[in-house]
């Protein structure tokens, strides 16, 4: 089926297990459909069963012989189901929708176009070097993004909304459990990609992801959809107590900062708590803390957490910052293109000492503003930081109306902060997530149009 070397670097892997999970998934994902009222139950099984095994599922990718830059990837699958979708409600639907441009389109979206035409200019401009199947990938994955946002979109069904919310909850709660035995039981158990080091020999939680990071956002957006839509308050306080010691798990700081900012900024812009309160609640469990800490000085002190992660300030990568501010001047309108290139290769070279690094075979920019830049120019940039920004303002006006817009707004500042000092542009997990929670931002806003029409 495919070449797990890219997906394992440990001898010792249990792919079985790996298989009765998506064996697993599947049947929940059938129940969550049936029992559903979606009017697009074929799209929502596979959406649902996407979600629900996280990005393992990478390992059923299938790879057809004599082409190697064809791939059928889940995710690639999901995307030409939902294009399908797409002309199927645009053009064959006795009701079509239409997907032009009006006075009602949100100005979120507008620049989202704008970055995306920016970004196929760069590529064309940047062809020579990129080559043309990398050009046409970036492309294409701009052009799923959009694809996942439109779909969403047009569903303007909330059972199906609601479906994807269960989808999401339960791979929490899977991605959860997981993380937990890996820190504390078998630190290889469903793991795929990354084996980074968390403290002494213990490493920092995948859960069902192939990156920590890709684990931690995931599980905070399954909080923001838990503090909306479960309504019995003992299990509501069960599943956020379970996704916050997942998120603690993959010991990856920005997960725990915005972790903490979604959870304030919901107990006060949006249930309007008091702050005496907060304050109490944070003193408590910082009290919890440094008792905790009394008891495990040494081991805390010594541990590479300590002196590899929290030792490193967000300033470290300061470097590769004011490598793409030092450079962007050379090709201010449409970038490099790519980081397979001499500049990025010299500089990389010279920040990080690392080959790998230079030839981008590791690591990126480590922000997605700064990448944009870098990558597809000054105006992409602007385009890019405007559309992140206005999603933001965009759902943040909406949600007095309903509360589900608040989902939509948590998971856009999970978004414009994480790309803070990750790059989350078209290629990553949280991207996808990303665009499927726009989309039923804006699929919501038709349900309500449409509901005021009628009354």
């Amino acid at each position: 089926m495919n070449s797990y070397d890219q997906y394992f670097n440990w001898p010792e892997v249990h792919l079985e297990h790996f298989y009765i999970y998506f064996a697993l998934a599947a049947v929940t994902a059938l129940y969550l459909v049936i029992k559903s009222d979606s009017k697009h139950k074929v799209e929502l099984f596979f959406l649902s069963f996407f979600l629900l095994t996280g990005n393992i599922n990478n390992i059923l990718t299938l790879k057809i012989p004599g082409f190697s830059f064809f791939e059928i990837q889940p995710i690639r699958f999901l995307y030409l189901l939902l294009l399908f979708f797409i002309v199927r409600k645009t053009f064959l639907s006795k009701e079509k929708q239409h997907l032009s441009l009006n006075r009602k389109t949100p100005w979120f979206l507008i620049l989202l176009y704008a970055y995306v035409v920016l970004l196929a200019l760069s590529v064309i401009v940047n062809i020579s070097h990129m080559g043309v199947s990398e050009g046409l990938k970036v492309i294409l994955d701009a052009a799923a993004f959009l694809i996942l946002l439109t779909s969403l979109s047009l569903m303007a069904d909330k059972p199906s909304y609601d479906l994807i919310g269960k989808s999401i909850i339960i791979g929490a709660v899977v991605s959860s459990l997981v993380s937990l035995m890996q820190l504390s039981i078998d630190p290889y158990f469903l793991r795929i990609g990354d084996e980074r080091l968390a403290f002494g020999s213990f490493l920092r939680s995948n859960g069902i992801f192939s990156t920590e990071y890709f684990n931690s956002y995931y599980l905070i957006i399954a909080i923001t959809w838990t503090l909306i839509t479960i309504k019995k308050k003992w299990l509501k306080i069960t599943l956020i107590t379970l996704f916050t010691l997942g998120v603690l798990s993959t010991f990856q700081r920005m997960s725990w900062i915005i972790l903490a900012l979604v959870l304030i900024t919901y107990s006060v812009y949006v249930k309007k708590a008091a702050i005496e309160k907060l304050l109490l609640v944070g003193l408590t469990c910082l009290a919890l803390i440094l008792s905790f800490s009394i008891f495990y000085y040494q081991d805390i002190m010594n541990s590479s957490l300590v002196k590899e992660r929290l030792s490193q300030s967000v300033e470290g990568r300061e470097g590769y910052y004011t490598m793409v501010i030092d450079n962007i001047g050379k090709k201010p309108l449409f970038g490099y293109g790519d980081l397979k290139n001499e500049v990025y290769y010299v500089n990389l070279l010279r920040i990080t000492y690392d080959r790998d690094r230079a030839t981008a075979t590791t690591g990126d920019l480590h922000s997605g503003y700064f990448s944009a830049m870098f990558l597809y120019g000054i105006p992409a940039f602007v385009c890019f930081t405007l559309f992140v920004l206005s999603a933001v303002f965009y759902y943040s006006n909406s949600f007095n109306d309903n509360l589900y817009f608040v989902i939509p707004f948590l998971v856009s500042i999970l978004y414009v902060i994480g790309n803070l000092t990750n790059t989350f542009l078209f290629l990553k997990y949280v991207s996808v997530l990303y665009a499927i929670h726009i989309g039923i931002g804006m699929g919501i806003n038709k349900i309500k149009e449409q509901s005021s029409s009628q009354n």
